[in-house]
């Protein structure tokens, strides 16, 4: 037949130790409690990461047009899920990017949310932490005032009573009893709870991964801070890519034929000016030296003649000088030859 509970010695280890393993067993099953709390909330986690947050119908890509319809479909998201990390993070990241479409810093943002999430989750654990340092100090606390119960019931005792020395020496192992016991309920608790804390913390490291990696990988690229609606409805019309394409290259082979004719043009009309230029110099080399000699003909012909005509008078002159004065000329007296 087993024994009750309360007398067993697990019962008599939780139930008749005192004080110190009842507050072993306290702050024990409250770390236990916060780790069962986390471990929910970091399912919840994960099953947030895999929401449609980004559903196609909205547009394959997130520019300053779209960027109010994946909010309003974040929004639509129950409450519950709504308040998980990556929800939030992702909703924030998108109403900074539709206040100021800037792809740098939206992703300084998400860099930044990153680590307050990290510091947030480390400093989570602080109360967990201090409970399994706590938890075998209370131990050894206990170890303590059994072992002074112990030595306390035994100088207390007559040790020339038989009987009186026997329940000394009961009261001492008794109390040597609670002692060992109050430290190995604190080592054993702190020893069993460091185990799951270390298994939750490293799952919820791995969350936070997981989102970082999201944001990376599904967020960022999406965004397009460069978005310009000419150049969509341009895309729009085209049927498909290498028709676009096609058509570019069209366009390019169009241009470099017109800019080959513009260039041969300018050429032809280049050689036709160069060929005109060097016939009117030609012409206007001919002409001047024309008049030039013309001129110096001319000039010839009337230095000739103003030679003639001097030759005439010298010989005028000379023949007056040999012929003389008539005697008639030289009998005329008076201005008026009387």
């Amino acid at each position: 037949m087993l024994l009750p509970f309360s007398n067993s010695y697990l019962g008599a280890l939780f139930l008749k130790r005192g004080w110190v393993n009842y507050a072993e067993t306290f702050l024990f099953c409250w770390g236990m409690t916060i780790l069962v709390m986390k471990w929910k909330q970091n399912q919840r986690q994960a099953r947030a990461a895999m929401l449609e947050l980004f559903p196609e119908r909205l547009g394959k890509e997130i520019h300053i047009d779209t960027v109010g319809g994946f909010i309003d479909n974040i929004y639509k998201i129950s409450p519950s899920t709504r308040d998980s990390i990556i929800v939030n993070r992702i909703r924030k990241a998108l109403e900074l990017f539709e206040n100021r479409p800037d792809n740098s810093e939206v992703s300084s943002f998400l860099s930044t949310q990153s680590d307050i999430d990290a510091n947030r989750s480390s400093g989570s654990y602080a109360l967990l932490k201090v409970f399994l340092w706590a938890i075998p100090i209370l131990g050894f606390i206990g170890t303590v005032l059994g072992l002074s119960d112990a030595v306390g019931s035994l100088s207390m005792g007559d040790n020339a009573d038989p009987a009186a020395l026997k329940a000394s020496i009961s009261n001492l192992t008794g109390g040597l009893g609670i002692a060992f016991d109050t430290t190995l309920l604190g080592l054993v608790l702190s020893l069993i709870m460091s185990f799951p804390m270390a298994a939750v913390q490293k799952q919820e490291d791995e969350t936070l991964t997981l989102i970082d990696a999201f944001c990376t990988d599904k967020l960022l690229p999406k965004l397009n801070d460069s978005y310009n609606p000419a150049a969509n409805a341009l895309l729009e019309k085209a049927e498909s890519i290498p028709e676009l394409v096609s058509s570019l290259a069209r366009a390019h082979e169009t241009f470099l034929y017109d800019l080959n004719s513009a260039t041969r043009l300018l050429s032809e009309a280049g050689q036709t000016v160069q060929t005109s230029f060097k016939e009117s110099i030609a012409h206007i080399t001919q002409a001047g030296t024309e008049s030039l000699v013309k001129t110096r003909e001319e000039m010839s012909k009337n230095l000739e003649k103003i030679a003639t005509g001097f030759d005439l008078i010298n010989k005028t002159l000379r023949d007056l000088g040999e012929k003389g004065i008539p005697d008639e000329a030289k009998k005329k007296r008076g201005l008026f030859g009387r």
